[in-house]
């Protein structure tokens, strides 16, 4: 939802507000991309700011930190400006992100937002909307957004995140001015360690749904709902398990043909034996089928979940 301050809904980056009220943003957004930091600081000096960018990169808070730390360049250096930012209580500074973590930000949202599109700044120059998390854009949501984008109602800044530019749909991402952010080590090394922690504490549980589909075992649904879909709440961790289920799909059309260290999982020695008991060669060659049509649905107005939820139906049919 469209906010600027944290008194207005609930959303995904309510639970790192509180951080970043207490500590410099502007400090942390220089330690974490320095280069970049000073660019948008000569940027503003020099008065040639576009009116969009695309700015991607790992790290969560300190993209947001960066977003603040451009607003205060634009808005006031002064400590009341910060002090307002930070709160996310200045009128000519607006967020939009999903409603909740795993979520697409919906047409709805940006709907919402027109209000504030169509309207000039109040205190400052130039009126600054920061999209987190643009990656989950819907294609309509997207659209909407299109219009405001090619014709601003007045001196405008629209500041895009993510963490690959990619995984933005083209019709934005082509618009925009992208921003490589150029991560210190640290941001890296907190990256890369909870990129780690995901994987731990997520690949069994997608093992277990795995299974799950290819027993027909009705607890399928409530599984993911209860245990998957809360873990994965960003498109990179999509992205992950789709490859670990990928690798799964392979895994059985040639465990019968291939040497066990030439599996992606060989610790599911077990698992595959018994599938391959199971079923025919056809059925988990249509497995594999399935799950390389879900991941091409990444490109289409579906959901995350509507796109597991679907791939888990069409596992059980395929299989009879």
């Amino acid at each position: 939802m469209a906010k600027k301050n944290s008194n207005k809904g609930q959303t995904a980056q309510n639970t790192a507000e509180p951080a970043l009220v207490d500590q410099d943003f502007q400090t942390m957004a220089e330690a974490a991309y320095p280069a970049n930091y000073r660019q948008f600081e000569q940027a503003v000096a020099e008065d040639r700011l576009s009116h969009l960018y695309l700015l991607a990169g790992v790290g969560e808070a300190e993209k947001i930190a960066l977003a603040k730390s451009l607003a205060s360049f634009v808005l006031g250096q002064d400590e009341l400006t910060k002090q307002r930012l930070a709160a996310f209580d200045h009128p000519d500074f607006v967020t939009v992100l999903p409603e909740k973590p795993g979520a697409a930000i919906k047409i709805a949202q940006i709907r919402a937002l027109v209000p504030e599109l169509t309207t000039t700044a109040l205190e400052g120059q130039r009126k600054i909307f920061v999209i987190d998390q643009a990656d989950t854009l819907t294609t309509a949501a997207a659209n909407s957004l299109l219009k405001f984008i090619e014709e601003p109602a007045g001196p405008q800044l629209i500041l895009l995140l993510t963490n690959k530019a990619s995984d933005v749909l083209a019709t934005i991402r082509s618009r925009a001015q992208l921003v490589n952010l150029q991560a210190s080590n640290q941001v890296n090394l907190d990256s890369q360690a909870a990129k780690e922690a995901f994987a731990k504490e997520a690949q069994t549980k997608v093992f277990k749904w795995f299974e799950l589909a290819m027993t027909q075992d009705v607890a399928l649904m409530a599984y993911l709902q209860g245990q998957l879909l809360p873990l994965v709440t960003l498109k990179d961790q999509e992205n992950q398990v789709l490859s670990w289920l990928q690798s799964l799909g392979r895994d059985l059309a040639v465990y019968a043909y291939v040497d066990q260290d030439q599996l992606a999982f060989p610790q599911l020695l077990g698992f595959y034996k018994e599938m391959v008991k199971r079923y025919q060669p056809d059925q988990l060659l249509a497995v594999g089928k399935l799950i390389l049509q879900t991941d091409q649905l990444k490109n289409v107005n579906i959901s995350w979940q509507s796109r597991l939820e679907k791939l888990g139906l069409e596992i059980t049919i395929a299989l009879g």
